[in-house]
């Protein structure tokens, strides 16, 4: 063995232990999602007396149980990764992660309109769940998703809309539900659902601005992922 076999090994290793660590870590941030997401529900339903139903209605309230979820499955995977050295690669997957990364970031969003005196709506920033749902967790997700997963290239044009797949679901199940009067309007989460007391000019600004962010958000998301998932390598070179 000659000393360029030597410094490829070394090189090797280095590499192998930073891509478990890396692994290791988000497997780690995914599981405290988890936690936070879990607690706040539960802390919004037994300690606050919320109805489960009554909750359910917000995208706020699906969207930690959906990111909570998914991010149970990749902290496992993760942890995968990072034992057998490989890297569980899939279009699907990825944009399964973008989409939770894009609500999240998107429930901020509203959150930030939804405190301006132009707006209607008064989303809770100061309870447990409360900073769990519109701070703590967004944050968190945006920082596994983007300096973890492996990027899948450039997105075509269309692309960014499959991180929207989440809030289109919420959208549409939430729009039947308020415009044909299965729930009272008073029950609306949010003014744009008011049926009744909104003007239509009122409620397509809205959507139109929810959904582009939501796409704009999802396009920038996935290119700070292409940019910093790679920062786990920095310098690894200079040192062999």
């Amino acid at each position: 063995m000659n000393i360029s076999d030597n410094k490829f090994d070394e090189y090797l290793i280095e590499f192998n232990k930073r891509y478990a660590y890396k692994k290791r870590v988000n497997a780690f941030i995914c599981f405290l999602i988890t936690i936070c997401g879990i607690s706040a529900i539960l802390y919004s339903v037994f300690v606050f007396h919320n109805s489960l139903f009554n909750r359910l209605r917000y995208m706020t309230f699906w969207g930690t149980i959906h990111t909570s979820f998914i991010s149970y499955i990749f902290g496992n995977i993760c942890l995968y990764e990072a034992r057998h050295q490989t890297e569980l690669t899939y279009r699907w997957a990825y944009f399964l992660r973008l989409s939770s990364a894009t609500t999240e970031l998107v429930i901020f969003v509203i959150v930030l309109i939804g405190l301006s005196p132009l707006v209607p709506d008064n989303p809770d920033i100061t309870s447990y769940p409360g900073i769990m749902m519109h701070l703590i967790i967004p944050f968190l997700t945006l920082l596994s998703f983007i300096f973890n997963d492996p990027p899948i290239g450039k997105l075509k044009i269309y692309e960014p809309l499959y991180g929207m797949t989440f809030i289109s679901i919420y959208a549409l199940v939430m729009v039947i539900v308020f415009r044909f009067d299965i729930l009272s309007y008073e029950l609306a989460p949010y003014s744009f659902l008011d049926f009744q007391n909104t003007t239509l000019g009122f409620r397509l600004l809205c959507f139109i601005v929810i959904y582009t962010v939501g796409y704009l958000v999802s396009k920038l998301l996935a290119y700070l992922n292409s940019k910093l998932s790679w920062v786990w390598l920095i310098g690894l070179n200079k040192r062999r």
